[in-house]
């Protein structure tokens, strides 16, 4: 699902890395290149005040130099990144690769380099730890005693064996002959010190650093921050390889272990590109969800509209209550009146799509201008004429996409007392007549759209419907709700409140009914219901 998402967001996601990415290499250069100047400060008031010992200057002034160059060159990345304000990712990347791999080169480089000019402070400290080291085994090594074969004439006076004190460990002249200072100390000891500084100090131990310190500000990937480490841990590896002589194993293993400097850097790469992924995850998410609620808002008020108006007044009256399961769906009511005053007569139409939600509510409005039409060109048509039209534009133009409908359509004649229907598929109506007796208008052909047009017989009727009488319909929204024991209120519970029921005072049976139906329902609504009531007030 992320990943799907974030294809959906590409662009979008893409863009705020950029910009992220540019604002944190700011800081990062910005920042480094504040401390470089202040190392660059440093260095020369130290020179100036003498601080400086003679043998390390030059060295110091090597040091300063390559200072001076990685610090302009981290100056040049931040004035170019904040001149271009809308700077690539990529070009970011190609600079932040940059300052990694030629900071990484100048100490590893300029290590080697500065230690061989400091080599007598190498043997000095060197001499330093071996006088340390003699005295702590003088004070704490247990001595034996064993004979020195020697002839007589290397010792005269002697019987040509001589005790000679041996340590437990190893033998220190200079312990033996007490406090006689310092030995001298091998070249070659020198230079293992100073392969060990160049392997396992300066050089990787300054790689290290710059990459965790980049990592730190730098918001990139993983794979993206271990690239520029790679030349620098090759260029390491071969300046290791100098000193294979020295300490071979020493060596290989550094060699072999270099890439764990990257494990840290890594880690933080890996942390916070995956908290800025969620972060941009659920911003999308909320941004879209509160776009796709005004879309609907717009939608459903556009599908609504679409609906009549209460009809409260003339011989015929109309009233409906309508509840989506979403914000709107494809359960839609048509209703106009043809002829003035008692000639007048009701057309209604409740059409019920397949489906829920968005795309049940755009077949409706096809089906609306389809209605509109068809009465428009034909004002007295009957409701089954009006079902065989609707069937054949629905086989025609949307059964091949699987959308089906049911419908009834009925024709109310006030002067002749009459009430014609035909229904595709729908549930049964139900006419309550003045006395209290209850009739079924049921169903009279297939679903719209299911067969062609002249296999299609709308098989209308017609039944009277005088003063006081009362038709209710309704979508399967109504019988299909279920209660916490999962049973569904069916026909039979619509017929039972129909029967047990009294029309409310304001919405008549439309609003009894539907108040019937929520009150079975146990849970949210699984299906679009509209109630609609179509009565004859009594004079």
């Amino acid at each position: 699902m992320t990943s799907t998402f974030t294809a959906d967001f590409r662009e979008e996601y893409e863009i705020e890395k950029a910009r992220w990415l540019r604002r944190r290499f700011l800081w990062y250069t910005g920042v480094v290149g504040v401390i470089g100047v202040l190392s660059v400060l440093a260095t020369g008031i130290g020179f100036l005040m003498g601080r400086v010992p003679e043998n390390a200057a030059f060295s110091a002034v090597i040091a300063l130099v390559m200072n001076v160059v990685a610090t302009g060159l981290y100056f040049t990345a931040f004035w170019t990144a904040y001149r271009q304000r809308s700077m690539a990712r990529g070009a970011v990347l190609r600079w932040a690769y940059l300052l990694i791999v030629v900071s990484g080169v100048l100490n590893i480089v300029s290590t080697p380099i500065v230690l061989e000019m400091r080599r007598d402070e190498f043997r000095e400290a060197v001499q330093r730890e071996s006088g340390e080291f003699s005295q702590a085994i003088g004070t704490g090594a247990r001595f034996s005693i064993r004979p020195d074969k020697r002839t007589a004439e290397d010792s005269p006076g002697t019987d040509g064996e001589s005790p000679v004190v041996e340590g437990a460990e190893a033998t220190k002249k200079g312990v033996l002959e007490g406090a006689s200072g310092p030995r001298e100390v091998d070249e070659a000891e020198v230079e293992r010190a100073m392969a060990r500084t160049v392997i396992f100090g300066s050089g990787l131990g300054n790689v290290f650093v710059t990459h965790l310190f980049a990592c730190l500000f730098l918001p990139w990937t993983p794979r993206e921050s271990f690239k520029p480490l790679l030349p620098l841990l090759v260029l390491n590896a071969g300046v290791s390889l100098v000193y294979v002589r020295l300490i071979p194993l020493e060596v290989l293993l550094t060699i072999v272990g270099s890439p764990v400097i990257a494990v840290p850097g890594l880690l933080i790469c890996w942390w916070r590109h995956g908290r800025f992924k969620n972060k941009f995850h659920y911003r999308m998410l909320r941004g879209r969800y509160g776009e796709m609620r005004q879309e609907l808002l717009s939608a459903r008020q556009i599908h609504e509209s679409l609906f009549p108006s209460p009809i409260v007044e003339g011989a015929v009256r109309m009233d409906y209550r309508y509840e989506p399961m979403r914000q709107i769906g494809g359960d839609y009511l048509y209703a106009r009146m043809t002829g003035a005053g008692d000639e007048g007569k009701l057309h209604l139409i409740i059409i019920d799509v397949t489906g829920h939600g968005i795309g049940a509510a755009l077949t409706v409005n096809r089906l609306a201008g389809e209605i509109s039409r068809e009465l428009g060109e034909h004002p007295d048509i009957a409701p089954g004429e009006l079902l065989t039209g609707l069937n054949d534009y629905l086989h025609h133009t949307l059964a091949t996409h699987s959308v089906y409908a049911t419908a009834i359509c009925v024709r109310v004649d006030p002067s002749g007392s009459s009430l014609s229907w035909a229904s595709a598929g729908h549930p049964p109506a139900f006419l309550r007549a003045v006395d209290g007796r209850i009739e079924r208008l049921d169903s009279t052909t297939l679903v719209l759209g299911a067969c062609r047009g002249e296999d299609f017989r709308p098989n209308e009727q017609t039944i009277r419907f005088g003063p006081g009488d009362a038709v209710i319909a309704y979508t399967d929204g109504a019988t299909e709700a279920r209660n916490a024991e999962g049973r569904m209120l069916r026909v039979e519970g619509i017929q039972r409140i129909i029967a047990s029921a009294r029309p409310d005072s304001e919405g008549g049976w439309a609003s009894a009914l539907l108040r019937g139906v929520d009150a079975w329902r146990f849970g949210p609504p699984q299906d679009d219901t509209l109630i609609v009531e179509v009565w004859r007030p009594l004079r």
